[in-house]
């Protein structure tokens, strides 16, 4: 019998927030704020709040903080199980916005992989690991091209750190990426984390003059395969509800609930804050 409850399923999803290496962060047991590089979409986010207290306080408080790492804007995950209640109004009230919807979708693995792998690869699609230099590249170029990723400033060094981490076995360095082509041309890429037995899927990026050829749901699958075969018995993503989370549906995966962003301008003060924040 599976162990993925809806609510364990939800507890992984709630577990997910990733920290870059010497990144700012406050993790207590009310919420997570996380300062990414102010390159990111989104650089200032918390991950998770599960507070019992009133939500203009704790608004308050978190926005002081991410005004204390000079940042101008604070992102807010706000999903079904999320506390305080009134925390999108407080938020609200203060200017922010939602600025995207995600579906928390996962697949068990324990019945083995979905139906769509037994069917053929879209032709002219292949899909890999990304386990050398010229992936890597390609993989990298791929991303730079949808996410407007940064090219890294020393290639050598870069490229030797990289080769060095794949050089490990995948369990050790906790998850892969997969690289597809079309035609030998590379389209898309995606990540996988592996946090004990959930594969945490990441980062699906298909350059826009090759999407519609089937490549997000080759590269999905591929990810699902290979983390199925390092012991994941689940498969978690969370989809944004415009773009991969139909596709996500339709291959099998189950929605367990969203999150949404709100992105909150912080400013000098912030519009509604209290000159006390």
């Amino acid at each position: 019998m599976t162990r993925w409850t809806p609510d364990a399923v939800r507890a992984a999803a709630a577990e997910w927030v990733w920290v870059p290496p010497g990144a700012p962060e406050v993790d207590t047991d009310e919420y997570h704020l996380v300062g990414y590089p102010e390159s990111f979409e989104h650089p200032t986010q918390v991950a998770r709040c599960r507070s019992a207290r009133p939500a203009d306080g704790l608004v308050g408080e978190v926005a002081g903080i991410a005004r204390g790492w000079g940042r101008t804007t604070l992102g807010w995950w706000v999903g079904d199980g999320t506390t305080p209640a009134g925390l999108g109004e407080a938020l609200a009230r203060r200017g922010a916005e939602v600025v995207e919807t995600v579906d928390v979708l996962a697949f068990d693995l324990a019945g083995g992989l979905p139906d769509a792998v037994r069917r053929p690869a879209p032709a002219g699609v292949d899909v890999r690991l990304v386990d050398d230099a010229a992936a890597l590249r390609a993989a990298n170029d791929v991303s730079v091209q949808v996410w407007d990723a940064l090219v890294p400033e020393d290639d050598d060094a870069w490229l030797a750190a990289e080769l060095a981490d794949l050089g490990r076995p995948i369990r050790e360095r906790g998850g892969f990426s997969v690289l597809a082509t079309v035609d030998g041309v590379p389209a898309a890429t995606g990540g996988c984390t592996l946090a004990d037995d959930v594969a945490r899927l990441w980062g699906a990026a298909t350059v826009p003059a090759l999407r519609g050829r089937g490549v997000y749901t080759a590269v999905l699958l591929h990810r699902m395969a290979v983390a199925l075969e390092h012991g994941a018995t689940l498969a978690l993503v969370k989809g944004r509800v415009g773009t991969s989370a139909p596709i996500l549906r339709g291959v099998g995966f189950t929605a367990y609930g969203q999150e949404h962003l709100y992105r909150q301008p912080l400013g000098p003060l912030g519009p509604g804050a209290p000159a006390t924040v």
